[in-house]
């Protein structure tokens, strides 16, 4: 884990700050796109075929939560031009109005 203060806009630190952030607490918008996702992933029947093939419960965990992050990455792009990393938080930016998507207590 590695969260520093800094502004960003590519998908790939995006992913990564989801990676580190999902230890916290999510926000109210992060909640509802992740309740949308498992919606869509629920009903994603070559996903739920590809998971019951997986044998170790690890391996569903892991691919459940990459499947979800990749998601919410690409949603998470869809409605915010930036992201930004500042005290243990994480925004979403767009018009200059920052949303908070996730904190954490990394004390």
């Amino acid at each position: 884990m590695f969260i520093k203060n800094q502004v960003f806009k590519d998908e790939e630190t995006l992913q990564e700050m989801l990676f580190d952030f999902a230890l916290g607490d999510p926000s109210v918008i992060v909640q509802q796109l992740i309740a949308g996702i498992n919606a869509d992933l629920d009903d994603n029947v070559e996903y739920i075929k590809y998971r019951d093939s997986l044998q170790d419960e690890e391996d569903r965990d892991e691919l459940y939560s990459e499947e979800r992050d990749i998601r919410l990455a690409e949603k998470l792009m869809e409605l915010y031009d930036s992201f930004a990393v500042a005290d243990q938080k994480l925004y979403g930016i767009k018009g200059g109005n920052r949303d908070l998507l996730y904190e954490i207590d990394l004390v």
